[in-house]
């Protein structure tokens, strides 16, 4: 008996099967890397999320919880009134507020009362060296006059140094009359100026009023915009710190970003047809269109900058975000954060 090492050849059963399997194996290849005959006028990318303008109400202001007007994801409405903080602290703050600026004004209008005194007392003050320097004149003829008379032996000398002493008073009056002019005029000069200081002082008492009236405003937290609100995070009677985060609020207006590879970027146009699934509901096709296109790659945005030109480089191809807009009308299906696949056609 004779033996062959040969190998026998295979049989047709044999290889149609492999061969089937092989084609599919390439198939699949070709389908997960996005290349011909798959996806000729589409780019797909599962690197996508349903996403929101998701707003964190804090408080802006210290205290405890008073009031919960609102349940857990709740729909409110925009200035609806969510959490209030009590606020009689705050109201104290005003009222004090209000009485300490009732107290400058007060003090404004008493200024122009006591304007007219300081005035007038240097009027008085300026009338009286008028008068005491006719006095001084006369006394001061009647020094010269007596003083010659004596000299002559027409008058005696007790007459002549009683009008030299009366010379002497009428010029101390007038010496002391200019000195209470002008020490009343510098009085009235400074109380001149005091008029600013009680004028900031009102500015000031209006700003911590103005101050304290926001104050007790933002012990009540509202909705700034429609939306639904997630798990309120504080309790009743609960103590929250000004910029304590109480309740996140998610607007219905609702997006995809989608990051497509950069090698792709070439086949996406902004107004592109978009259809994309989401995780959640996987039976569903949803529409939109590529709105924006974002100016730079996400490695720009990172707060850690990579530096290529340092130690072994390996290139990477870096994703792009592109925002896209939604059109279909199931679009209240959708909640922020959910996982997509997204499509965007090149028709």
């Amino acid at each position: 008996m004779k033996y062959s090492w040969l190998p026998s050849r295979p049989k047709l059963v044999v290889i149609i099967p492999v061969s089937i399997i092989m084609i599919i194996g390439i198939l699949m290849i070709l389908y997960a890397w996005q290349l011909p005959p798959f996806f000729l006028n589409r780019v797909v990318t599962n690197d996508a999320y349903i996403q929101a303008k998701t707003t964190l109400l804090s408080s802006q202001v210290s205290g405890y919880v008073d009031k919960i007007y609102v349940q857990d994801f709740e729909n409110v409405k925009r200035n609806q009134a969510l959490i209030k903080i009590d606020d009689r602290i705050y109201k104290q703050k005003v009222q004090e507020a209000l009485a300490n600026l009732k107290s400058s004004q007060a003090a404004l209008k008493g200024y122009e009362k006591n304007y007219q005194l300081y005035q007038a007392n240097v009027y008085e003050k300026r009338a009286l060296i008028l008068s005491t320097e006719a006095s001084y004149e006369n006394a001061k003829s009647e020094a010269r006059r007596n003083a010659i008379l004596a000299s002559k032996g027409g008058l005696s000398k007790r007459e002549d140094e009683l009008a030299q002493a009366r010379f002497k008073s009428a010029r101390a009056n007038l010496i002391q009359a200019k000195a209470q002019y002008q020490k009343a005029f510098e009085e009235f000069e400074a109380y001149k100026i005091s008029k600013a200081e009680l004028k900031a002082n009102i500015q000031r008492d209006y700003a911590i009023l103005k101050q304290a009236i926001i104050d007790l405003d933002y012990t009540l937290i509202r909705a700034p915009i429609d939306g639904k609100l997630s798990e309120i995070g504080s309790k009743l009677g609960g103590y929250v710190k000004a910029g304590d985060g109480v309740v996140f609020i998610v607007p219905k207006i609702r997006y995809v970003i989608a990051n497509f590879k950069e090698t792709k970027l070439s086949k996406i146009k902004v107004g592109a047809r978009v259809i994309f699934s989401v995780d959640a509901l996987p039976k569903l096709k949803f529409e939109g269109i590529v709105e924006e296109i974002a100016p730079g790659m996400g490695s720009e945005f990172s707060p850690i900058k990579v530096n290529n030109a340092t130690g072994n480089f390996i290139k990477v191809i870096q994703r792009i975000p592109v925002k896209i807009k939604i059109t279909d009308p199931k679009i209240s299906q959708l909640r922020a954060g959910m996982s997509a696949v997204v499509s965007v056609y090149d028709d």
